[in-house]
């Protein structure tokens, strides 16, 4: 056996992908993608200059990253997942205020972090790592942009906290 083994992927030839990493792969294209469509959708019903163009900015991130996990498994000559925009309609009526759109915008924003970081910790090829380290740059870029119009509009809430037992104990 000529190779040191799995920690040799990291700073060596690129091996196959491994199922957690095709799993990954694919789960974060297709999540990406439908936010890149869900960003599309909101663009097109948003109310506020600042919304709009935040959903507008979203797209080409999403789109940017989605394509990013399909483009290793297209190398890899496995399958990628569809785009979710023949879904969206053409109505511009929004179902939802600008401030539940931000709302979703943000807990989609924390959730990809999450699995970001899970793709992270499943793999061992650099190139993948490397990816995922930039896909997360995008989605904290996002996250800044979110909390920025939120607070601007009076929409970020403080979430309930810990009962502080040292401040109450001292009466």
């Amino acid at each position: 056996m000529n190779s040191t083994g799995i920690l040799s992927d990291l700073i060596g030839d690129k091996r196959p992908l491994n199922s957690s990493e095709v799993s990954n792969l694919f789960f974060n294209s297709k999540k990406t993608g439908f936010v890149r469509s869900l960003s599309l959708a909101f663009s097109q019903v948003a109310k506020t200059e600042d919304v709009h163009d935040f959903m507008l900015k979203n797209v080409k991130l999403a789109d940017k990253d989605a394509e990013s996990f399909s483009n290793i498994l297209k190398q890899e000559h496995l399958p990628t997942p569809e785009n979710w925009d023949a879904e969206i309609t053409d109505s511009t009526v929004s179902p939802f205020s600008d401030k539940l759109i931000m709302f979703h915008a943000a807990f989609l924003v924390n959730t990809a972090l999450s699995y970001y970081g899970a793709g992270i910790g499943s793999s061992l090829r650099s190139d993948i790592i490397l990816n995922y380290t930039k896909v997360f740059t995008h989605a904290i870029e996002a996250g800044a942009f979110c909390f920025n119009i939120m607070v601007k509009h009076g929409w970020m809430e403080k979430q309930p906290e810990a009962i502080d037992r040292e401040s109450q104990a001292q009466g």
